[in-house]
């Protein structure tokens, strides 16, 4: 009888399917244990994962790595928003060309942060590449991801005006920003952030928004959640992240994790 109640339990979880909406593997971080880190991921069912490349060799290495499993890996190619500065006009025509090709599914991560950059001027750039790629998500009939930090009026002001298919990743700011952002049918994605102590915002967030908005991330290498904060994040930790919105909204982590699986595949669909 104790066989049978542990391989009955054994079953269960072994359904349980994860998703990682932004997980930068291609970070030096996993160099020495790459193949092993996405073998624990495998073990734990994180069986969706949304690679972010931010520069041309990172998202043409993620390109040709994702092919080993076309549904399981999806590449995302954006430009960073402390990265326009160095952005010229060749540099922009060389994204658009890479990040048009069908292996590319998502444009991000893009947005603004105002958190290290301080110059009016820089910011400006910030908010014109972002309006820049957003289109230019349009013009590919693309999702983007976007990155807002310490400048959530200004991105929500830009993502209201140009309005596409896209989700907040590593949401910080308030439920009732978030509920502005849903209603105009934007994701938003919590991270290892949601199982800090202090994480009010985010767990109010969780609580609060419709569940057909919500997504699971790592963020990895960085934001490593609960209880394995301090060390390298990577995608076998989505587990501690989706248990923790389950337990915060009142549902089982299998409904929890069902929820976001539809939500991913709507949200990559769905244009």
């Amino acid at each position: 009888m104790k066989y049978s109640l542990v391989s009955a339990w054994e079953n269960k979880m072994e359904e349980i399917q994860y998703v990682d909406t932004h997980a930068h593997i291609f970070s030096e971080e996993y160099q020495d244990d790459f193949e092993e880190m996405l073998m624990r991921a495998k073990e734990k069912n994180v069986n969706q994962i949304l690679i972010i490349t931010l520069a041309k060799e990172e998202c043409l290495k993620a390109i040709e790595f994702a092919q080993r499993d076309k549904e399981r890996y999806k590449v995302a190619y954006g430009i960073f928003p402390e990265d326009v500065k160095d952005v010229s006009e060749k540099d922009w025509q060389e994204f658009k060309e890479l990040a048009c090709r069908e292996e590319v599914s998502c444009i991000g991560e893009i947005g603004l942060d105002y958190y290290w950059e301080k110059d009016e001027g820089i910011r400006a750039l910030q908010r014109e590449f972002f309006i820049r790629q957003i289109e230019f998500a349009k013009e590919v009939n693309k999702p983007f991801l976007v990155h807002s930090r310490d400048a959530i009026q200004d991105t929500y002001d830009i993502m209201k005006e140009h309005r596409h298919h896209g989700l907040m990743h590593c949401y910080s700011g308030t439920k009732e920003m978030a509920k502005e952002f849903t209603k105009l049918g934007y994701y938003i994605a919590l991270g290892g952030a949601l199982t800090f102590k202090n994480a009010r915002h985010s767990v109010e967030v969780c609580e609060t928004i419709d569940e057909k908005y919500l997504l699971s991330e790592t963020d990895c290498p960085y934001m490593a959640p609960t209880p394995l904060r301090g060390k390298r994040n990577e995608p076998s930790y989505i587990p501690y992240i989706v248990e923790k919105m389950a337990e915060v909204r009142g549902v089982s982590i299998e409904h929890m994790a069902k929820v976001i699986n539809e939500n991913y595949k709507r949200f990559m669909h769905t244009l």
